[in-house]
C-alpha cells in the first residue's frame, strides 16, 4: 500500500509502500485535505508529532474522504465516509463517552499527528464507530467537514460560555452581535461563514489586501474585510466586538490589541496555536478584562456530533452561497505531490484549501 510517510520530528516526507496492521472495515481513500498542521509536521516544526507505538514512521494526514470496501456496522460497500481523526485515551471519563476533545490525561491519539497512522494512503481499516456518512450532494466539498467540525465544536463552546448571560438579541437571534475573525486562511473563512450562517455580523481581517477569490467569497456571504497591516482601531472608536476569534496562527503579541477590541461580556476565542512571540499583558489590560467580564477560551478539535453538524452545514451552504465553498478548494493528484514536493512543504499561491486525489 502506498502512503505519504513522515518520521517526526525529522523534516521531510516520502511516498512509498508500507505495511500497517490495523483492525476494522476496509476503506479506499479517495482524497485527503492538506492543512497547516500537515505542513508543520513535514517541515519538522511540530514538537508533539509522534509515530505510533511499534513503528519508526507515521502515515501523514488527518483529513480524508473514503469509500467503504466491505459491509460493517451501519455501513455498506460503496458508501462514502469521512473518518474522525482524534481517538480517546481509553482511561478518562470524557474519552470513554466519546469526547476525546476534552481528554483529561492528554494521552489521546490523533491520526497523522500523534501516535496514530494518518489517512494519506491508499487504504485504511477503521471501526464504524469512527466513521461519518458523507451526503452525495456535497461529495465535491465534503473534505471541508473535518476543519469545519473543529469550528462547530468551537462555536458550541463559545455559546456555552455565553450561557452565563442572555447573549441573543431582542428578536431571539444573534443579528445584533458583531464578530471579528482574524486570519483569512481556510479556518478563518470557514469560521466567518459559520458565524454568518448563525446570523452574526462578521468582519474578517488580515495584514494584507484580499485576493480576488477572497473578495468574491466575502461579498457573496456578506462578510466585511479589514486590512490590519496598520494596526487595529483604537479602543472607543466604535469598532468594539462581542466576539473575536484568533485563527491566523499569528505572533502572540497580537493579543493585547485584540483584547482592547472587546465589548463588555465579550469572548476572545483562540483557535489552534499562536506559533511564536510573547503577549505582554499590562495590569491595566488584566483589570479591564475583569471589569468588563471578558472570557478567553481555547478552541480545538471536534468529535463525531460536530462532524455530522459540519456536513449538514455544508449541505445548507451549498444552496445559500452557490460556488463559495467550491471556490476555496484546489485539487492536486498524488502524482503531482510526488513530482512537486513543495505542494506539501509550503502553502501555494492563492491557496485557501488544497486536497490531493488518489
Amino acid at each position: 500500500m502506498k502512503a505519504i510517510i513522515v518520521n517526526p520530528p525529522a523534516k521531510g516526507f516520502e511516498l512509498r509502500d508500507v505495511q500497517i496492521q490495523e483492525d476494522g472495515i476496509k476503506i479506499r481513500i479517495l482524497e485527503n485535505g492538506i492543512c497547516g498542521t500537515d505542513r508543520e509536521i513535514v517541515n519538522g516544526q511540530l514538537s508533539t508529532a509522534a509515530a505510533p507505538s511499534g513503528y519508526n514512521f507515521m502515515a501523514l494526514g488527518h483529513e480524508a474522504i473514503g469509500e467503504v470496501m466491505e459491509d460493517g456496522g451501519n455501513f455498506r460497500r460503496g458508501d462514502i465516509i469521512m473518518p474522525i481523526n482524534r481517538r480517546g485515551c481509553g482511561k478518562c471519563l470524557n474519552c470513554l463517552i466519546g469526547r476525546p476533545d476534552f481528554c483529561e490525561t492528554g494521552e489521546f491519539v490523533e491520526a497523522g499527528i500523534k501516535g496514530m497512522h494518518g489517512f494519506m494512503r491508499e487504504y485504511i481499516r477503521d471501526s464504524p464507530e469512527f466513521l461519518v456518512s458523507v451526503p452525495s450532494d456535497i461529495r465535491d466539498i465534503a473534505i471541508m467537514a473535518q476543519p469545519l467540525s473543529d469550528l462547530e465544536k468551537s462555536l458550541e463552546e463559545i455559546l456555552s460560555v455565553q450561557g452565563r448571560l442572555y447573549w441573543k438579541c431582542r428578536d431571539g437571534t444573534y443579528g445584533c452581535r458583531h464578530a471579528l475573525v482574524v486570519g483569512t486562511g481556510a479556518i478563518g473563512i470557514l469560521f466567518a461563514l459559520l458565524l454568518r450562517s448563525r446570523g452574526f455580523m462578521v468582519t474578517i481581517s488580515n495584514r494584507r489586501e484580499t485576493t480576488p477569490r477572497e473578495t468574491r467569497i466575502f461579498q457573496e456571504a456578506g462578510i466585511s474585510f479589514f486590512n490590519s497591516s496598520r494596526g487595529y482601531p483604537e479602543p472607543g472608536t466604535g469598532n468594539a466586538f462581542d466576539l473575536v476569534v484568533e485563527a491566523s496562527g499569528s505572533d502572540a503579541s497580537i493579543l493585547p490589541s485584540l483584547l482592547s477590541l472587546l465589548k463588555n461580556n465579550a469572548v476572545l476565542g483562540l483557535f489552534g496555536f499562536l506559533r511564536n512571540g510573547v503577549a505582554n499583558l499590562s495590569s491595566t489590560t488584566l483589570q479591564n478584562m475583569v471589569y468588563k467580564s471578558i472570557s478567553v477560551v481555547g478552541l480545538i478539535n471536534g468529535q463525531k456530533p460536530h462532524f455530522e453538524a459540519a456536513l449538514r452545514d455544508l449541505v445548507q451552504w451549498k444552496h445559500m452561497w452557490p460556488g463559495v465553498i467550491e471556490s476555496m478548494i484546489t485539487r492536486r493528484t498524488i502524482q503531482e505531490v510526488e513530482q512537486n514536493r513543495n505542494i506539501l512543504l509550503n502553502k501555494q499561491p492563492d491557496e485557501i484549501k488544497m486536497k490531493i486525489i488518489w
